[in-house]
């Protein structure tokens, strides 16, 4: 049970504790059931390839695909990779797993029209065993699959044992005529050295610099212009992975990356759909999304206090993001309103309101929320019960830190959600009632 609670512990970050939970036993439980039928799944055949497009960011036109492997379970349905994956590779079923999904990869390839590429994913632990260029050379000449059709994804973990092993592997897939690319770049552990002398066709910029990139004050865009010098420099083309939004596809457009993967061209498709795309010949896809980026939202229900002047309003904060979040309990505010949100635990958040229906106002937070490191969001910083108390307030009152108005002593008023949002409703607009 120990045991348990410091894996707990390890998995929420640095300098935390955990106390043991029964939660934990049956998660271990439920995984443990997993690994058993994982073990299965290949012969049973529940296992199957999915495809996202690669896009020419210049013609929009599909000139490859990512394969991604997906488990559908009986009695579960569909399963994440970001869940069984970790298992195989901890129950030494990577190996096997691999093999299948470079093999069925390469089957569905040599049956798609034209010179589409498909690209797989090689783990650490695949790269590893010297076996490898010999059995992709097996998957190609099994299904006569032209080897500059098959690009291997391999991530910046392969260079922490850099090794003249290393270069021997490299050379060895290279001989035979595939193409590689390093996934996940800037997230590795490696320097750029290894770009010397590693043969690699293509360098897939993570999504993690992607996101946010578009937001006013970010880092993102700089690093992302910088990896398209730096391979343009090398000869080495470019993906950006994981674009999901019009601003977004337009950032990575102005900074001539060379190819785009994401949800604003297409999420991965079965084979079936696919091979329906190819049959008309050239498959050009017209992007769509949302105009801007989104950060993923939280559906928690949080009670916090709503300052505006010398008021105070008991409302209810829900769907909370890095950057805003949905206020339910007064009606009708006119947008612009600006508002000092008291989250609790001296947490304040100033905030604009953004979209206004009824008695839903959608926010926005002048500072962005940031992780508190167990899975939820807070501010950056806590005002304390002293610096409380020095604004002339009254903690026990009203749990407010600073007088929106900025003077310090302002008078307060707590109205009832309910009263609030009914007199709103029957008669009054939000200035009659402030």
């Amino acid at each position: 049970n120990a045991d348990l609670a410091l894996y707990a512990a390890k998995d929420g970050g640095r300098g935390r504790f955990r106390f043991f939970s029964n939660e934990f036993l049956e998660a271990a439980k439920d995984r443990r059931i997993l690994e058993e039928d994982l073990r299965d799944a290949l012969a049973k055949n529940e296992l199957e390839m999915h495809y996202q497009p690669i896009v020419c960011t210049k013609s929009e036109t599909v000139i490859g695909v990512e394969a991604l492997i997906r488990w559908n379970h009986p009695e579960r349905g569909p399963i994440s990779p970001g869940l069984f994956i970790p298992i195989a590779e901890e129950a030494n079923l990577i190996e096997p797993i691999g093999q299948f999904a470079l093999r069925r990869a390469c089957e569905d390839a040599a049956s798609w029209p034209g010179e589409l590429r498909v690209a797989v994913n090689v783990s650490p632990i695949q790269f590893g065993n010297e076996a490898l260029p010999e059995i992709v050379e097996a998957a190609l000449l099994a299904t006569d699959l032209k080897p500059n059709r098959l690009e291997l994804e391999i991530t910046e973990g392969v260079f922490l044992s850099d090794s003249s092993e290393t270069d021997a592997m490299f050379a060895s897939l290279k001989n035979l005529g595939v193409r590689l690319a390093l996934d996940d770049f800037g997230t590795g552990y490696s320097s750029l050295g290894y770009l010397r002398s590693a043969p690699f066709d293509k360098i897939k910029i993570d999504q993690s610099f992607v996101r946010g990139a578009t937001e006013p004050g970010s880092r993102n865009g700089a690093i992302i212009a910088a990896i398209v010098a730096l391979a343009e420099a090398v000869g080495m083309d470019t993906t950006a992975e994981g674009i999901e939004s019009l601003d977004q596809l337009d950032l990575v457009r102005k900074l001539n990356v060379s190819h785009i993967q994401g949800y604003v061209y297409s999420k991965a498709v079965e084979h079936e759909v696919l091979c329906k795309m190819l049959e008309a010949g050239d498959w050009m896809i017209e992007p769509s999304g949302p105009a801007r980026q989104r950060d993923e939202r939280q559906s928690v229900y949080r009670r916090a206090t709503a300052i505006h002047e010398d008021h105070c309003y008991q409302v209810i904060v829900r769907n909370i993001s890095l950057t805003g979040a949905l206020m339910e309990g007064l009606v009708d505010v006119p947008l612009g309103t600006r508002f000092v949100i008291d989250l609790g635990d001296g947490q304040i958040a100033v905030a604009t309101v953004r979209r206004s229906e009824g008695i839903q106002q959608g926010i926005e937070f002048d500072e962005r929320l940031v992780s508190d490191g167990s899975g939820g969001l807070c501010t950056r910083h806590r005002v304390s019960q002293y610096m409380l108390s020095l604004a002339g307030l009254s903690p026990e009152a009203v749990n407010i830190a600073v007088a929106p108005t900025g003077k310090g002593k302002g008078r307060t008023k707590s109205l009832p959600t309910f009263k609030v949002a009914k007199e709103w409703n029957t008669a009054q607009s939000y200035e009659q009632a402030a």
